[in-house]
């Protein structure tokens, strides 16, 4: 059997919509565009939005540059308004990444390939996190 195995990961803090407040950070360089700079943008290693996501505005992308090492398969999702936090990390090097989020949601999409020799076995471990961040200073 050759296939990959995704994990939706919808988020939603305390019903905040995707924007200014969140960040997403990756640890690696962000290769992808976005099909608009209107609502998010790259920064090296992070997504940052720039507008509130509203009525039917979505950003979604490809998320490229990460290599085919397990420490590449490490994603948090920050909200600074909400002061919380969410870390998903996987054991196995990702094989993709999708980006997709609209006003009432915000989802990073980590991909894993599968390869199972007949009579065998595959197993992997999706980890999640949920913090606090600490308070920021005005």
């Amino acid at each position: 059997i050759q296939s990959a195995v995704y994990n939706h990961n919808f988020l939603v803090l305390d019903k905040q919509p995707p924007g200014p407040d969140f960040g997403i950070t990756v640890p690696f360089q962000i290769r992808s565009r976005l099909p608009s700079g209107e609502f998010a943008e790259i920064r090296r290693n992070h997504v940052v939005y720039l507008k509130v996501l509203q009525n039917e505005a979505r950003v979604q992308t490809l998320v490229e540059g990460f290599d085919r090492s397990p420490e590449a398969n490490d994603i948090r999702i920050e909200n600074r308004r909400v002061g919380a936090g969410m870390r998903i990390t996987g054991d196995h090097p990702l094989s993709g990444l999708n980006l997709w989020s609209i006003r009432t949601v915000l989802a990073m999409e980590p991909f894993i390939a599968m390869t199972i020799d007949p009579g065998k076995e595959f197993t992997w471990k999706m980890s999640y996190e949920y913090y606090t961040l600490p308070p920021h200073a005005e």
